[in-house]
């Protein structure tokens, strides 16, 4: 990813309230070249998907370069992950507010800008997962455990869009509805009375058929 092109490309869009129209406008903008954005993005679709997957990994290296990181819980990991991408987004609200307000799509279908921050999400909690299997956290369920990133996904979604319609003070609707949403699907991954009841059924057919 070239931060000084995403830089130039949010300000451009900023100032025209509306994409460039090709790359050699953009280029010509940034005081670049064809040739040169080239080197680095497919066209100004791609670069666009870079955007917020640049913004996640920018909190994931904050996040897991502190001190703290490695002896924090999955559930804290997440929760952390959600707030620092949140304060790492902050700073271009402007600008995702107006991709949200230019592409209008409903949870839990996503727009195409945000198939790069999906990617990067999916490799970045992918291991993050796997270590609450692997601890206790979550509980091992044949099929559904693959799934855990994918339902994070969602949760995921759920706070950026809320974020980019909170009015609040300081976004503090957003702090709650992180912590509430992070809770309710760490709770939810992790062993409950489904699984309590799983058990249990699993144990009267075994004893049943007597194996």
């Amino acid at each position: 990813m070239e931060p000084t092109l995403i830089n130039a490309y949010i300000t451009y869009t900023l100032e025209h309230n509306a994409a460039p129209a090709n790359v050699y406008v953009f280029a010509k903008y940034a005081n670049t070249t064809e040739q040169a954005f080239y080197e680095h993005y497919s066209g100004l679709e791609a670069l666009e998907k870079a955007i917020y997957a640049n913004w996640l990994t920018q909190a994931y290296e904050q996040c897991s370069q502190s001190e703290p990181w490695q002896g924090y819980s999955t559930r804290e990991k997440l929760l952390s992950l959600f707030y620092t991408f949140i304060e790492t987004v902050k700073p271009n609200r402007t600008f995702a507010v107006f991709l949200k307000n230019r592409d209008t799509v409903k949870l839990p279908k996503w727009p195409a800008y945000l198939s790069g921050l999906h990617k990067r999400f999916i490799e970045l909690v992918k291991p993050i997962v796997q270590e609450g299997i692997m601890n206790k956290e979550f509980a091992e369920r044949k099929w559904l455990d693959e799934r855990y990133a994918d339902g994070l996904w969602l949760n995921f979604l759920f706070v950026l869009t809320f974020w980019l319609n909170d009015q609040s003070a300081g976004f503090e609707k957003t702090d709650a509805a992180i912590e509430k949403s992070v809770n309710l699907a760490t709770d939810l991954i992790g062993k409950g009375p489904l699984d309590a009841a799983l058990d249990f059924g699993k144990f009267l057919f075994q004893q049943k058929t007597g194996s």
